[in-house]
């Protein structure tokens, strides 16, 4: 039987994915463009993971899934900052970076890090990335004091709650995974974990104003 504390990082918080789903699919009609392709970008993790979880319970190695779960996240949330954005430039900057960033991907388990090994070279590369549109925008944007009742100000905090934090565990992967202190791995994930929650909550009151201005 899995424990509690193993179950929390590869069961609950996996299955909390539902919440801003469930949240969402009601306003679905009258969403922006930006609000649904962060509902799609959600159901895609949630298959990956699925995915992931049920190579992992068969004992087959999943890692592969990470290479191309991190093309996909950074495909849909530099999509998502270049539907927000308004100035020409940077959705044409953000463009170039969709393509560039896949292109990267792809030498990195090529060349350089095995598709099966975290690939701790792209994968904190996207969340630099992803960092610095989201602070990029709420710097072009600034605060309105109405921010609380905008969608993306929910979507862009849940985003500076997870990615940041995690940029750090993504450079450390490998180490831990060769690492056999597993009381150390076992509170790193879950605190992983704990900011994917998080994020999943943050992003359900997001979806909970779809539909609603900026």
């Amino acid at each position: 039987m899995i424990s509690f504390k193993y179950l929390f990082y590869t069961i609950i918080v996996p299955g909390s994915i539902l919440i801003p789903l469930l949240v969402f699919v009601p306003r679905y009609k009258t969403a922006k463009k930006e609000e649904r392709l962060l509902f799609f970008y959600l159901i895609t993790a949630g298959l990956i993971n699925l995915v992931a979880i049920i190579l992992s319970l068969y004992g087959m190695p999943n890692l592969p899934l990470l290479h191309l779960y991190t093309i996909m996240e950074a495909a849909f949330l530099l999509g998502y900052f270049q539907l927000i954005f308004k100035e020409p430039f940077i959705k044409k900057a953000i463009g170039l970076i969709m393509v560039l960033f896949p292109i990267l991907c792809i030498l990195n388990f090529s060349f350089l890090q095995s598709l099966f090994t975290f690939n701790t070279y792209t994968r904190p590369l996207e969340a630099i990335l992803i960092t610095f549109f989201c602070l990029l925008y709420l710097y072009k944007s600034g605060f309105a004091e109405d921010w609380t009742k905008q969608s993306t100000s929910w979507f862009n905090a849940g985003i500076l709650i997870y990615f940041p934090a995690a940029f750090i565990i993504f450079i450390l992967s490998n180490y831990m995974l060769a690492s056999k202190n597993v009381a150390m791995n076992t509170i790193v994930w879950n605190v992983h974990a704990a900011l994917v929650l998080l994020m999943y909550v943050v992003w359900a009151r997001g979806f909970r104003l779809a539909g609603h201005g900026r």
